[in-house]
Parts: C-alpha cells; sequence; structure tokens
C-alpha cells in the first residue's frame, strides 16, 4: 500500500498558482495569430489565359489597321499641300529673279512696310547720310571662320521720306567701333551719298526667339520692328549690295586752299602736272574688306530655300508604301485556313 501511495503521489499533479494562471493569461493574449499561408487568388485556366491574350492581340491589330488605314489618306493629303507650296515657292522666286534684273530706281518716298512685298529683291538707290551713333549689331555671325555681327544703321533720306534701317553687312568683331575701321571713305563714308541696296521683307519672329533687352545695342536675330521702335527709324529694310569697288566720289572734299590777298591779281600759273584722277576701277577682295573693318553687303542673289519638292517626294512616297501595305494586309486576311477555322471551333466549344 505504502508503495501505491508513493506512485499516487508522484503522479498527482498539483494544481497551478494564480500567479502562474495570470502570467499565462497575460502571454495568451498578446500572442499573434497564426494563419495558414495560402494564396486566396483564383486560379485561372489555360483557356481562359488563351482568351485574354487574344483580345489583347485582337485589339492590336485594330488599332494598327486603323493607323494604316489613315496613313495614306494624311500623306497624300498632306503631299498635295507640299504642292501648293511648291507652286507658290516657283512663282515667288521667278518673280524675285525678274526684279533683280530691273535697273535701280530710286526709293519711292511714299513707299510703307505693307507694300515691301511687292518690291521684294528691287534694287533701289537712296540718297542721305547715316547716322553712326545709333549702329546697332545683330549676331555673332560667324564668315569665313571669324567671329562678327551684322551692322545695322539708320540711314536718313535727303529728300525728307524718314530714316530706313540699312544692313550694311557683316563685319569683324574687333571693327565694331568705328575708330577701329580702315578705309574711313568706305567703312564710314561722311556727308551724303548714294548707296545701292535690295529691299527685303522682314524676318518674322521664331517661337524661340527672346525679347530684345532695351538699351542695348546687340540684337540676337534681326528684329525690325524692335529695331524701328529703339531707333526712332521706319520699319523699312532694306540691304545694302556687295560693291568691291573703290568709291572715290565719297572721299571727303579738300578745303579750299586760302591765297594771300595780294595774290588775287596775279597771274595763275600753269599747273606743271595734272592732278592725278580718282582712280574708280580699282576693286578690294572681300578679305581686304574684312581686315579693313569695312562691311560686307551681300551679293544680289536669291537666299530663299525651296525644299518643298523633298517633302513632295516624301510625303507621296509614304502614301504609296502605306497602300501598298494595306493592301497586302486586307488580302492576306481573306485567305482562310481550315486548320485554324477547326481549332478555333474546338477552343470555343469544346475547351
Amino acid at each position: 500500500m505504502s508503495k501505491v501511495f508513493g506512485i499516487r503521489s508522484i503522479l498527482r499533479i498539483s494544481p497551478p498558482s494564480p500567479t502562474k494562471l495570470r502570467v499565462g493569461r497575460l502571454h495568451r493574449r498578446h500572442a499573434s495569430v497564426k494563419t495558414d499561408n495560402i494564396d486566396w487568388d483564383p486560379m485561372k485556366t489555360t483557356k481562359q489565359l488563351t482568351k485574354g491574350r487574344e483580345l489583347e492581340a485582337k485589339h492590336s491589330r485594330r488599332v494598327f489597321f486603323g493607323l494604316l488605314c489613315l496613313t495614306p489618306v494624311v500623306t497624300f493629303f498632306l503631299g498635295c499641300w507640299q504642292f501648293q507650296r511648291l507652286k507658290w515657292k516657283n512663282r515667288l522666286v521667278a518673280d524675285c529673279e525678274d526684279r533683280l534684273t530691273y535697273k535701280p530706281l530710286p526709293l519711292p518716298k511714299s513707299i510703307t512696310p505693307d507694300q515691301l512685298a511687292d518690291f521684294e529683291y528691287r534694287r533701289v538707290l537712296i540718297t542721305g547720310e547715316f547716322d553712326y551713333s545709333r549702329e546697332v549689331f545683330v549676331g555673332p555671325r560667324v564668315e569665313n571662320g571669324l567671329k562678327g555681327y551684322v551692322l545695322m544703321c539708320p540711314f536718313v533720306q535727303s529728300n525728307g521720306a524718314g530714316e530706313v534701317l540699312v544692313n550694311r553687312g557683316w563685319i569683324r568683331e574687333d571693327k565694331v567701333v568705328p575708330g577701329n575701321r580702315r578705309l574711313q571713305h568706305l567703312s564710314c563714308p561722311q556727308g551724303e551719298i548714294t548707296i545701292e541696296c535690295l529691299l527685303r521683307v522682314p524676318p518674322k519672329k521664331g517661337r524661340f526667339h527672346m525679347d530684345h533687352e532695351k538699351g542695348s545695342k546687340l540684337y540676337t536675330y534681326l528684329d525690325i520692328d524692335a529695331m524701328a521702335e529703339e531707333l526712332h527709324s521706319r520699319p523699312i529694310y532694306a540691304v545694302v549690295v556687295q560693291n568691291l569697288r573703290d568709291r572715290p566720289e565719297w572721299l571727303p572734299k579738300p578745303e579750299p586752299e586760302q591765297v594771300p590777298w595780294w595774290k588775287f591779281w596775279s597771274r595763275a600759273k600753269p599747273e606743271e602736272q595734272p592732278a592725278p584722277a580718282a582712280d574708280d576701277e580699282l576693286e578690294f577682295s572681300p578679305l581686304q574688306f574684312m581686315n579693313a573693318g569695312v562691311p560686307l553687303g551681300k551679293p544680289p542673289t536669291l537666299d530663299y530655300k525651296n525644299n518643298h519638292l523633298q517633302y513632295l517626294v516624301t510625303w507621296w512616297g509614304i502614301c504609296v508604301v502605306s497602300a501598298i501595305l494595306l493592301r497586302r494586309v486586307i488580302r492576306n486576311s481573306k485567305i482562310v485556313n481550315p486548320k485554324m477555322e477547326k481549332m478555333q471551333h474546338a477552343n470555343k466549344y469544346l475547351g
């Protein structure tokens, strides 16, 4: 009996103390909930995946087919538009070439900026004098690897018709100051002179051109309206025709020699040698003008760019190629493959 009692005492489990129960409850209260790592996304069958891919492919084919149908139409009309532009540009070039062959005429006194289009590339003669105190520059511009600027100067007409803005040409960077120029009778002629110019329509302001800073003599592009407003001149734009010949008539006239009063009654002695005649046949090279600081004018040629024929060929070429491709796509879509039809029928009703 003693043995049995000893075994029972060993096997008897004592009740837990209240402290242990309280701690256990606290532990159970803060224990995290464990869940099984199960992917609850619904599984897609092969038929569903194939159907989704077919819908995407069908949508892509429709978009491609729509763009392919639009391409020949759009490019055809773009080619027609370039054809109209080509005819307009050819007429404009022909008219300007005819005007270049005309003899120079005096600048009309009552000409307005709206009439410049009718006088585009027309040779005119303007009589007056330059106002060098209001010179402005456009640039920088590179000519034969040298940095320089386009020289703009107001020209005061002698007939009282007002001032015009004259593009005298390109000048080197170190010759922008009038005092640094040589051949002064060509670089800075004084007094009343007559210059030959080409009338031009002022270029329009581009989308990316910045506005001119008022008070500055440097312009980034040829803004005739801003120049005319700042220089108080009419917005009539003229470009000096390049002439490399010497202009002795622009030389300053020598002042008359003062003769003493007692020589008035004396007989004038015949000149031993005739005075040398001015050599108006002397001609300089463009490099000599550039080194001397004489503005290099523009040759009397057209500078129009006529690329409309290239654009026309490009657009109509794309039109023809896209039309051929569209025809092939439509033709291939009409060919029925029996095996593919059977497979599609089986996937539709048996899949």
